[in-house]
């Protein structure tokens, strides 16, 4: 065999002579070329075919590089041969074209050989008047490749017309009761048999116009049989009306729709699931019309929103298997849920109301004493008003300091049944015995009293000593007074007047130095009292001449400004009394009150019987609150109505305690008064 192959690029060294054909066709593309070269003087020959190898488009042509070694046997005179093929090798040649050679030792020799063929509609066969088999070069889709249609067309070329082919006009038959005519149509261009009104029909036992799957078809003519239909034999339940193709996929464990599948539709039907509602796990089921996935769970447990902190929950309840955002806890039942002393588990003590939620109040075996519970009013120094009081402790370890005119003080430590009342003018310095103090806040930590007076001083004094330590003196009356600790570390924060007219001040003070008071960009209406329970809920109340006259004022930790809160209420506040980072209460004269509850804006409640005005408040919950007036009477707060629980003729001005069951009232006239019973 002679060696052939296609150059690609590289250069062989040679010792017989080489050939170089260069095939050229054009108009068309070959499908396969066939080489032949052959020795001129013995007639020796070799010949390969290609096809994979053929480059160009079809049409339009291309060139091919071929090359020979001839073997050392062979003269140097060769003659070459190219054919070209349509599609492959196995047909005949539509063309060919042979040219010849002198080979000469260690040179290639070059010989060009041209083929012309057509084809014009680039189908990839040539004309036949080229050569070729493609009986309609202008048409791509009309070759010997493709399938004869019934068009009235020689689509592949065979010379055979459609009515041979397709046996038209011959008769037919589409069932053993439906015979015609073939037919073309024309225009699926496919043979049909033409009957008169022949229909194709299936079973269809449940009537809902879908045969039954798999059935063989039954050709008609006239009239459909009784349960049989015209319509697609895919009814995988013939005999289920509501069950075929045309149905939608129901959540039922079914295969409704007859694709194969069950509830394909609802695919994680049986996967776990968590209810958007109540937060409990459950699994996806179908609901009850079917048409969508419930998720089922286990009934919730309940929550219930425990308004006063005190671990019961009232009326409000949520059903969930994850704790609500909020103060929501496990057990309900509180019948006072604005009050933290009230509720199921607590135990009952002596405030006058059911503790417990029994229906029952205390008995007198509960009080002090074993007697009824009452407000003791005794006179401490009647020749002295009592302006301020603040308890520390509790009602059995803690204690309560009393301030007021004439320079008194007064504490008394439990288990001491009599107040200590220190009249000595020895603060540091010598200071009249006129001096007022006006505001006194007891550290809990270590029953520290911490003072303000009317003429701006500044000071404290501990439990065991008999005089006070002034620390700072500004001339300017200090009207409230409270503290916090934080960390131990001790902050002071309180209301004073101002040196301007219609304007007061509020400020911040560690015990040591000069107090920070509000600067001359953050003016405040006159200010007459201060409380907090944090750093985030520090108040002091006042108020303006004109209407309306409340001013609440709050300070802002991080910038050290005091900013307004909204407050609707026609008359100055007086006291304030922070229970916690939701409740508050504020009041003022003509006997108005204003609270807020869960972070919410001031509102106003009920006014006090009377309509006096009042001097201070002391709160445990958004339902329990005292309040004391001008007129010396006592108010309790229920949640809705204010009643008055004490009767009095003298001016009280500040209310204290360690909670319900142990409250301290101060007065004008040396008066102080205690409920449940003198320690």
């Amino acid at each position: 065999m002679l060696p052939l192959f296609v150059f690609a690029g590289c250069k062989k060294a040679e010792t017989q002579g080489a050939v170089n054909v260069a095939v050229k066709y054009s108009g068309f593309k070959p499908g396969c070329l066939r080489v032949e070269i052959s020795d001129v003087a013995s007639g020796k020959s070799a010949k390969n075919s290609f096809t994979s190898e053929i480059k160009g488009e079809a049409g339009v042509g291309g060139t091919m590089q071929i090359g020979m070694v001839p073997p050392s046997d062979w003269g140097t005179s060769l003659k070459v041969r190219v054919g070209a093929f349509e599609k492959s090798c196995d047909g005949r040649e539509v063309v060919t074209n042979s040219g010849e050679v002198t080979v000469a030792l260690n040179t290639v020799q070059v010989v060009t050989v041209s083929l012309q063929a057509t084809d014009s509609d680039k189908d990839g066969f040539v004309d036949v008047i080229s050569g070729g088999t493609d009986c309609k070069d202008d048409n791509e889709k009309i070759n010997p490749g493709v399938d004869e249609l019934c068009n009235d067309t020689d689509d592949n070329c065979d010379g055979v017309s459609d009515e041979v082919h397709f046996k038209l006009n011959q008769a037919c038959e589409v069932s053993a009761d439906c015979r015609g005519i073939s037919r073309c149509d024309q225009t699926t261009q496919a043979l049909y048999c033409d009957t008169p009104a022949a229909k194709t029909v299936y079973p269809d036992a449940d009537g809902d116009q879908y045969g039954l799957k798999g059935a063989p078809p039954r050709i008609v003519c006239g009239d459909i049989p009784d349960k049989f239909t015209e319509g697609p034999p895919t009814d995988c339940r013939d005999d289920v009306f509501s069950i075929n193709p045309g149905t939608r996929d129901l959540c039922d464990g079914e295969d409704t729709n007859c694709d194969g599948a069950l509830d394909e539709r609802f695919p994680t039907r049986g996967q776990s699931c968590t209810n958007v509602t109540s937060h409990c796990d459950g699994t996806l089921t179908c609901s009850g019309d079917k048409e969508s996935l419930d998720c089922v769970t286990p009934p919730p447990p309940k929550w219930y929103l425990d308004e006063d902190g005190d671990g019961y929950g009232g009326s409000t309840v949520v059903e969930s298997c994850t704790k609500p955002a909020g103060a929501y806890v496990a057990q309900g039942g509180d019948c006072d849920d604005g009050n933290p002393y009230t509720n199921p588990g607590a135990t009952e003590i002596c405030d006058g109301l059911d503790n417990t939620c029994d229906g029952n109040k205390e008995t007198a075996a509960q009080c002090p004493s074993n007697s009824d519970a009452e407000w003791v009013s005794q006179t401490v120094e009647s020749g002295s008003n009592w302006i301020s009081a603040s308890s520390w402790g509790t009602k059995t370890t803690g204690g309560i300091w009393v301030t007021g005119t004439n320079n008194r003080r007064a504490r008394l430590t439990f288990p001491a049944t009599t107040f200590t009342v220190i009249s000595s003018t020895d603060c540091g310095s010598t200071l009249s015995g006129s001096t007022e103090w006006l505001s006194v806040w007891s550290d809990p930590s270590d029953g520290r009293a911490w003072l303000g007076s009317k003429g701006g001083i500044y000071g404290y004094q501990t439990q065991s000593s008999t005089s006070c330590v002034i620390v700072h003196d500004q001339d300017l009356q200090v009207l409230g007074l409270t503290g916090l600790r934080t960390n131990n570390v001790l902050s002071l924060y309180g209301a004073s007047e101002n040196a301007a007219a219609n304007e007061g001040t509020a400020f911040r003070w560690s015990g040591t130095g000069t107090p920070t008071f509000n600067g001359p960009n953050n003016t405040l209406s006159e200010v007459f009292d201060a409380h907090a329970h944090s750093p985030e809920h520090v108040l002091v109340v006042g108020g303006v001449n004109n209407s309306p006259r409340a001013r609440i004022y709050r300070l802002a930790p991080a910038t050290g400004l005091w900013n307004p809160e909204t407050v609707q209420s026609p008359e100055r506040l007086r006291g304030v009394w922070v229970v916690n980072d939701k409740v508050a209460f504020a009041v003022g004269d003509a006997g108005h009150v204003v609270r807020k509850t869960d972070g919410t804006q001031w509102q106003p409640v009920a006014r006090t019987p009377d309509n006096h005005s009042l001097t201070s408040v002391i709160a445990f919950g958004a339902n329990s609150a005292y309040t004391t007036c001008s007129n010396g009477h006592i108010y309790r707060f229920d949640g809705t109505n204010w009643t008055r629980v004490y009767s009095g003729s003298n001016r009280l001005n500040d209310i204290t305690g360690t909670g319900p069951d142990d409250l301290w009232v101060v007065g004008n006239g040396g008066r102080i008064l205690r409920w449940p019973a003198w320690p």
